[in-house]
């Protein structure tokens, strides 16, 4: 039988393809789970899946490889290197003497497919669930077989009113090299967000209600993760303050004895802390990253402050420790003195790490679309879409304060006095305040103690990390590498006459039940073929407030 060779791509940066690899924090979930959704054979093909990642394993050489594909999934900080490498694939030929076809997929393909069409044979839009990737592969072999040129886009319509994700496989993880990262073992067990913040793609991308995994398929992959500290790399682990599908997962991650860490909203858990905190502790939590966004005012998502202050107690209490993320410019009232006062309530919070970003507007969120259709973008390189260049104009900072801002801001939190003072005061809490927070604390008083020594060590390495970031950062280079010039392709999707509020995640939802046309066409124009899979049958008139996953 004949061959077919597929080479599944997540690409690096543009900047940091020929710089010293460092180990990235985590192993991309997605090309694992494209491998074991990908049929061992097809239309009389043999299909060979192969994985390249190039944070961890350097840069991609197409001319070397000779797939037949090559199948990439970027981040938009990685669009640049995505597109310069399906330009190398139109001139190389596969090792059958073929031109290697691309296909490109993921949120910044998602968000903007007018761009990624461009330098794409095929974009798949959304989510990728097997019926789906069966049917990309089955039109890319027909255009392989007659040498066509047609360029098409492909999209799933997911299940609207479903609380299930469709059935896939277990990931395939054999590919990696799990020293190579820090957090070698990644598992996923829900999708979407019901909080659909300004600043965020995932509402638009996955939806307002938390789909779920089967349980059973859950266990399955539980039972068989590698040994070490797993990340549940859900968008939201806890949407809502009830928690059935997180006591659910921590009854199975208790049962298997897995250590993990996991992504939560503040008010969620503070709204059932004394139930979901000790649950957490008992089932292997090791730590949680929790979205703190502001000290300036608050967001819909935010408790009062000082809950911040007794939830981090809380779950020091129970031996856990806590990332606390910091995004600058989501207020419009923030001035030049915003970084210096994050910090210092960090440290009075005696959070174990931080993590501060610029509000980015990033292909796919609402902030986005606004800001290109009002002049706000000063900067169009998307290696710079990364949370920590200023790309847009801000009221009362400006871009050279929050450039450097951001540096100071993890100088401070990250130098020698303030790892001290927080580490130090987790200590003191420990043998001298006692808590009401804890039923049976002489059981996590080990925990506690080990876990402060492993932070305070993870903290002095990070605090020399951020001294190299810092030195190498310079305004100098950030001038040099702005790109002022528009995206054509962008300006094309929001030009006059095109669809408004395209990552409104109400409509897209409407979208998908049928309610209103398919607007992927419409952005896309009548010049590029559409394909769309999925039931349209099983759309439902269910309400807009349904739909939504939350308290």
């Amino acid at each position: 039988m004949a061959k077919l060779k597929i080479d599944y791509l997540i690409p690096d940066r543009m900047a940091a393809v020929t710089q010293k690899k460092r180990k990235p924090p985590m192993p991309p979930l997605s090309i694992s789970l494209l491998r074991a959704m990908t049929p061992p054979s097809l239309r009389g093909y043999d299909i060979v899946a192969r994985c390249h990642d190039e944070q961890s394993m350097g840069p991609y050489d197409v001319t070397k490889e000779k797939p037949d594909v090559v199948a990439i999934s970027a981040l938009t900080t990685s669009a640049r290197r995505a597109y310069q490498v399906m330009e190398q694939c139109r001139t190389t030929t596969s090792w059958q003497g073929r031109r290697v076809r691309t296909l490109m997929g993921g949120i910044h393909a998602t968000a903007l497919p007018v761009e990624a069409i461009h330098y794409a044979d095929g974009v798949v839009r959304g989510e990728t669930p097997p019926e789906l990737l069966e049917a990309v592969l089955d039109w890319v072999i027909t255009q392989i077989e007659e040498d066509g040129n047609e360029r098409r886009v492909f999209e799933h319509d997911i299940d609207a009113q479903a609380t299930t994700l469709e059935r896939r496989p277990i990931p395939d993880r054999s590919w990696y090299d799990p020293k190579k990262h820090l957090l070698p073992v990644t598992l996923q067990t829900s999708v979407g967000c019901p909080f659909d913040c300004s600043f965020c793609s995932v509402t638009f991308e996955f939806g307002a209600r938390q789909r779920h995994r089967d349980y059973a398929d859950l266990e399955a992959e539980i039972a068989q993760l590698p040994r070490g500290l797993t990340a549940i790399i859900d968008d939201n682990f806890l949407p809502s303050s009830r928690g059935d599908h997180a006591k659910r997962v921590c009854e199975l991650l208790r049962r298997y004895k897995v250590r993990w860490v996991t992504e939560l909203t503040a008010l969620t858990l503070y709204r059932n802390w004394r139930e979901l905190v000790p649950l957490f502790a008992r089932s292997g939590c090791m730590g949680l990253f929790i979205g703190i966004e502001t000290i300036v005012g608050s967001m819909p998502k935010s408790p009062e402050p000082q809950a911040y202050f007794d939830l981090i107690n809380c779950i020091h209490d129970h031996g856990m420790g806590v990332l606390g993320a910091f995004v600058f410019g989501v207020g419009e009232d923030e001035g030049p003195d915003v970084f210096e006062r994050t910090v210092e309530w960090a440290i009075r919070a005696k959070l174990d790490f931080a993590q501060f970003s610029i509000n980015t507007p990033e292909p796919g969120a609402r902030d986005y679309e606004h800001a290109v259709r009002n002049n706000l973008l000063i900067d169009w390189n998307w290696d710079h879409y990364d949370a920590s260049h200023p790309v847009r104009r801000f009221k009362n900072i400006t871009p050279d304060q929050m450039f450097e801002g951001i540096k100071s801001a993890y100088l401070g939190f990250y130098g020698t006095p303030s790892l001290r003072q927080r580490m130090g005061g987790q200590l003191s809490d420990l043998l001298f305040k006692g808590s009401p927070t804890c039923e049976r604390r002489w059981e996590f008083v080990g925990k506690r103690l080990k876990s402060i020594s492993l932070f305070s060590s993870v903290g002095l390495y990070l605090r020399s990390t951020a001294h190299l970031w810092g030195q190498r950062s310079t305004l100098e280079n950030y001038h040099a590498e702005v790109d002022p010039n528009p995206n054509p392709f962008v300006l094309q999707q929001f030009g006059p006459g095109s669809v408004e509020n395209q990552y409104d995640a109400r409509i897209r939802m409407k979208e998908l039940r049928g309610e209103v046309p398919k607007r992927t066409q419409l952005i896309l124009g009548n010049g590029t073929p559409l394909t769309v899979t999925g039931g349209s049958s099983r759309r439902s008139l269910l309400t807009e407030g349904a739909a939504v996953d939350g308290d």
